[in-house]
């Protein structure tokens, strides 16, 4: 995971970018396994891809917005995907 993705955290209140502190952050990277055909391991591979959640506090509104990322080796933190799990978003009223 690239270190620059704090600067593409968005508050989940005041929607500002990369105003964040972050308070705490966990990732975690799987293992891919991969066996022969007749099931003897073959070689274990740290997977280029793997979730992150981080808690952050606006620098602005001073509230904190928990943010999950899905991230790629490969990818910038510009390309990662960003999900703001709180505050949660408020459901849109439908119009008929």
């Amino acid at each position: 995971m690239k270190i620059n993705y704090r600067s593409e955290l968005c508050c989940g209140y005041c929607d500002r970018k990369g105003l964040g502190k972050v308070l705490s952050e966990y990732s975690e990277r799987d293992i891919e396994t991969l066996t022969s055909p007749c099931g003897y391991l073959v070689k274990q591979s740290k997977r280029p891809w793997g979730v992150a959640y981080i808690l952050s506090q606006c620098m602005h509104c001073e509230n904190v917005t928990l943010t999950k990322i899905d991230w790629h080796d490969n990818f910038s933190a510009a390309e990662y995907s960003y999900t703001i799990l709180y505050p949660a978003a408020e459901p849109k009223s439908k119009t008929n």
